[in-house]
């Protein structure tokens, strides 16, 4: 398998995406402002007890004996691990139960800000942001002096709330808008037939792995089989991952037999997924799409497919999120976010930070109305379907 040192990241801002995590797990962005970290002294105690316990690796006993929380989180070095304070696991609750809004974008973090990539039908576009503008701040604060995940907090929230956003627009100058959040709905899979080179072709689009994605994969592409397209392209493009049962349920449509990804810890030890069902899908021609918003179960998905040499990668490097985080309450209605696993492929590798490396490369410019990507793949398949 090939890899790419780095990350970056793209993320669909719509109501009901999944966050960078595995599914095996409740923890998920927050979009409430950060409040001050004065936890008391038994919620540190709390902290370090549940990171003896459940941290994915061994913590250095100069870490944990660190005098506050924050001080703790940051010897640790990792960015999924947090203290939510109680106003963010409150918002976290209720965005978890009620679902939250969005504003319709889709963006990829660059040092200068969010290029956007597309604006959906929604909130942003009618305030006028469209494809190619760069958001360089968000309610007054720097995008680039923060992470990525944060920004997307920062933008996603409750329907009905609004967020202010600065926009760079070339040879425009710089915009400042004022959007309202409102629930965006989109399938998890969207399936249609395209053409290419005098052929069908099924374009299966998967925006997020949530329940009941592999079983769309499935049916939408069987369709459009059906109705005379000779190959699949599986696009993962800005799929930020979601559960991984849906991941595993997904290669095992078109892998037969093996390893999808193993998942180990310290302290929950090691544990082997391997494909499941009837690979209903396994004779048809594949091609699939990442880009750098390809993360997380997206990733196991691109990663197991590309271990069992059953179709090219054609896009850029994912996002390289490998890491499986959970959230425990504490006493103070604050709750700590932890890692608690790894995952690797299946030739045992870790894309934390690294990221899957494509076959074929191709990026898709902002500043065109084409698709550059999905045409590199769709050669790719032809070639396939030449042999």
């Amino acid at each position: 398998m090939k890899r790419l040192g780095g990350f970056a990241g793209v993320l669909l801002l719509f109501a009901g995406a999944f966050a960078f995590g595995l599914g095996l797990t409740r923890a998920q962005e927050v979009a409430a402002p950060l409040g001050p970290r004065d936890a008391p002294v038994e919620v540190i105690d709390q902290v370090r007890a549940e990171l003896v316990a459940e941290y994915y690796r061994t913590i250095p006993a100069f870490v944990l004996g660190r005098p506050s929380v924050d001080a703790i989180l940051s010897g640790l070095r990792d960015p999924y691990t947090d203290y939510l304070s109680p106003g963010e696991y409150a918002a976290l609750r209720d965005r978890t139960s009620r679902g939250y809004g969005g504003v319709g974008l889709t963006v990829r973090p660059t040092r200068r800000g969010l290029i956007v990539r597309a604006a959906l039908q929604g909130p942003a576009r009618a305030a006028g942001i469209r494809r190619g503008d760069r958001i360089v701040s968000i309610d007054g604060r720097r995008v680039r002096r923060l992470p990525f995940d944060r920004s997307l907090e920062l933008i996603k929230g409750r329907e009905g709330t609004s967020v202010r956003l600065t926009v760079r627009r070339p040879r425009e100058g710089t915009l400042s808008v004022i959007v309202s959040r409102t629930e965006i709905q989109l399938p998890a899979v969207r399936a249609r037939t395209i053409e290419a080179g005098g052929r069908k072709l099924a374009h299966v689009r998967v925006v997020s792995f949530r329940a009941n994605a592999a079983e769309a994969v499935e049916r939408g592409a069987a369709r459009l089989l059906r109705r005379g397209a000779q190959g699949v392209l599986l696009d993962l493009r800005d799929n930020p991952g979601g559960l991984l049962s849906q991941a595993v349920r997904t290669v095992s449509l078109f892998v037969d037999a093996g390893v999808v990804c193993i998942t180990e810890g310290v302290n929950r030890g090691r544990h082997t997924y391997e494909v499941n069902g009837k690979a209903s899908l396994d004779g048809a021609p594949l091609v699939v799409l990442v880009d750098s918003g390809s993360a997380s179960a997206a990733e196991v998905v691109a990663a197991a497919i590309d271990d069992h040499g059953r179709a090219p990668i054609v896009g850029q490097r994912t996002y390289g999120k490998a890491t499986v985080q959970s959230v425990r309450e504490l006493s103070n209605g604050a709750a700590l976010k932890l890692t608690t696993a790894v995952f690797l492929t299946p030739t045992g590798e870790n894309l934390t930070a690294r990221g899957l490396r494509p076959d074929v490369y191709a990026f898709d410019d902002a500043s065109t109305p084409r698709d550059e990507p999905l045409g590199r793949a769709s050669a790719a398949l032809l070639k396939q379907l030449a042999r």
